[in-house]
């Protein structure tokens, strides 16, 4: 087998496969992991095998279930069942972070560290225990703590390669095959050895049980680790491939993977599970953990009521990390400059989607005429300042791709009323004393579809929607319920929409088939181009040298079309105190994505394992 890429531990050249396939692409994050889609995806139960392959998330299950498209803002919604739990939730769970808190900073002896390490990890009143790696109800900590994945790309970083279970990776047959080389380290918390023949049973596992996305074929033992065979080349998807989790075979072949919650998980991660009550999940640190010491004795993964209360724990440091749009996060740091510390990362990009099946959207001038009338910066500004920041006109972040984008369309693009209108004019649009109105005399109109119960949503549509009212157009802001939102967006009942947010991964396939393909059940504007099919499956087949070449003709037809118009990259707003632990990653080392399991398990130990006690 001709080996065409190899990446290892410490290889920090541009990698193959960011991101994941279609729907299955998730982006999970505590921002944009709602209260009410949270609370109603915990508690959903699947009907049947049909039902139940279309909620698989990629090739693992994830902690959370929510596609790249979700609405990506959070605010403060006061649902039913919140304000039935709020009162008991804020009282339970002050003491029980003021206990979590205790000691935060101790050294302890022997294998393990002490002290304890809190995260804000959930927004919904009460935690159901769900350990099982393949469950989209999974709480968070089983990938990262219990279960480890293969690997994964740091995104936060320069998209280098990250081990875990897997030491290096090599491809091979045009991309077709994987090899796998293994740690042989490696050990489940019983003591016995996490070999081979527990990865090959984990892909044909998930093969059998329908919860595998990935054209895999065959998976087999080699003299290092394992070579996983394609129906197809396979480079674009590396990161899906990386993030599946490993489980024991001895246990795992007599479960059933649809139904058994796994209340006590055996993996091979740093942590066991200590307890779970309905406001906590506590995980205890391995004193036989493979790889290394394990720093932080103890991690407690908390539920919040409210941004409100959030802010306050914060501030008090009851809470070690967060990653909510709490209000006004810029005085989180203000209150404490040495110790608290925000670090927005850019993971995904907003767009304004119009729905290209209604008129006159379907017309290019118009979409160029409303993507010239916005000014960003301003957008940008309406809620938490410094969060969000804009993008450029392909879509691609400038400040992470800015290599992959050509000059001439690296910058964001700037407000230009005057451009706007010469657009609108070959549409046959023009203004009437105030008005933007057509060939028939009528004024240009514009709904704007966000979830109204997001404060930050709500705020940057409001916002988009007073630009476009003065260059003349009848714009609105049509707020919704996030099922409600959910909905419409789905039946295509809208003219635009400002919510949803796609992610960019460790390449760009995923992020513009996810976007732009003519299947993705995310592309509900209704772009439907031959030449935007053919660039992906050019992508697809690319191999890492290739990619970026190959990425060149979507990026242009972002810009030449504007099947969505880019406004800003979404920033997922860690924050963390160093009042008990140091060693966070930040914008000088951004050696992980300071994520608790939401989005990668590998992530999630990578910085767990990082931290020291503070001083």
């Amino acid at each position: 087998m001709s080996k065409q890429a190899t990446y290892h531990a410490g290889n920090r050249t541009s990698v193959a496969g960011r991101g994941y396939r279609d729907g299955r692409r998730l982006f999970i994050d505590y921002c944009s992991n709602r209260w009410q889609y949270l609370a109603r995806n915990l508690f959903e139960s699947r009907k049947s095998s049909r039902s139940r392959r279309q909620r698989r998330c990629g090739p693992w299950r994830a902690m959370a279930t929510k596609p790249a498209s979700m609405p990506a803002e959070r605010g403060c919604p006061v649902t039913m069942m919140k304000r039935i739990a709020a009162a008991v939730v804020s009282t339970v769970l002050a003491a029980s972070l003021a206990a979590c808190s205790n000691g935060g900073g101790g050294t302890g002896g022997g294998a393990v560290g002490g002290g304890s390490l809190t995260v804000a990890a959930y927004s919904q009143p009460t935690l159901q225990a769900n350990f099982n790696p393949f469950s989209p109800n999974a709480l968070r900590g089983t990938m990262g703590l219990i279960y480890e994945q293969l690997f994964d790309f740091n995104t936060a970083g320069k998209f280098e390669f990250m081990p875990s279970l897997a030491t290096k990776i090599t491809w091979g047959d045009a991309g077709k095959a994987l090899d796998v080389a293994l740690d042989n380290r490696a050990k489940w918390a019983d003591g016995t050895s996490l070999t081979a023949d527990d990865v090959v049973f984990t892909f044909d596992y998930m093969k059998k049980h329908e919860l595998l996305a990935l054209p895999l074929t065959t998976a087999t033992k080699t003299a290092d680790g394992v070579r996983l065979q394609f129906s197809e080349p396979a480079y674009a998807i590396a990161q899906d491939i990386g993030r599946t989790a490993i489980v024991p075979a001895k246990i795992w072949e007599s479960k059933d993977p649809d139904t058994d919650i796994n209340a006590e998980p055996l993996g091979s991660g740093p942590y066991k599970l200590d307890r779970v009550t309905g406001q906590q999940a506590s995980f205890k640190a391995r004193k036989d953990y493979w790889k290394q010491r394990v720093t932080v004795g103890q991690i407690n993964y908390v539920t919040t009521s409210s941004t409100n209360l959030l802010a306050q724990q914060l501030v008090r440091h009851e809470v070690d990390l967060a990653y909510a749009g709490i209000p006004d996060i810029n005085q989180f740091v203000a209150k404490d400059p040495k110790k608290n510390h925000l670090w927005p990362v850019h993971a995904s990009m907003k767009p304004l989607m119009l729905n290209l099946k209604r008129k006159p959207f379907q017309d290019v001038h118009v979409r160029k005429g409303l993507a010239l009338a916005l000014d960003r910066e301003q957008i940008g500004k309406a809620y938490n300042p410094g969060v969000y920041a804009p993008v450029s006109p392909t879509g691609l972040y400038q400040e992470d791709w800015g290599d992959w984008i050509p000059e001439e369309n690296r910058q964001p693009l700037a407000q230009d009323q005057q451009a706007a209108l010469a657009e609108f004019a070959q549409a046959g649009y023009h203004k009437s004393g105030e008005l933007l109105v057509g060939p028939d005399g009528k004024q240009l109109t514009l709904g704007v579809l966000t979830v109204s119960t997001f404060a930050d949503g709500m705020a940057y549509a409001t916002e988009l929607v007073s630009q476009l009212t003065k260059i003349g157009i009848k714009a609105t802001v049509v707020g919704a319920p996030a099922p409600g939102y959910t909905s419409r967006k789905n039946k295509g009942d809208y003219d635009a929409i400002y919510g949803d947010a796609f992610a960019f991964g460790s390449n760009p396939y995923n992020f513009y088939s996810s976007m732009l393909g003519a299947k993705s059940k995310l592309n509900t504007v209704g772009w439907n181009d031959p030449a935007t099919e053919t660039a992906l499956a050019t992508l697809a087949k690319a191999s890492p040298e290739q990619q970026k070449e190959a990425t060149l003709p979507l990026e242009k037809i972002m810009v030449d079309q504007m099947p969505v118009i880019p406004v800003l990259v979404k920033g997922t707003p860690y924050m963390w105190s160093t009042e008990h632990w140091t060693g966070w990653p930040d914008e000088k080392d951004p050696y992980t994505t300071p994520d608790p399991g939401a989005i990668s398990g590998v992530y999630a130990a990578k910085l767990v394992l990082s931290l020291r006690p503070g001083k």
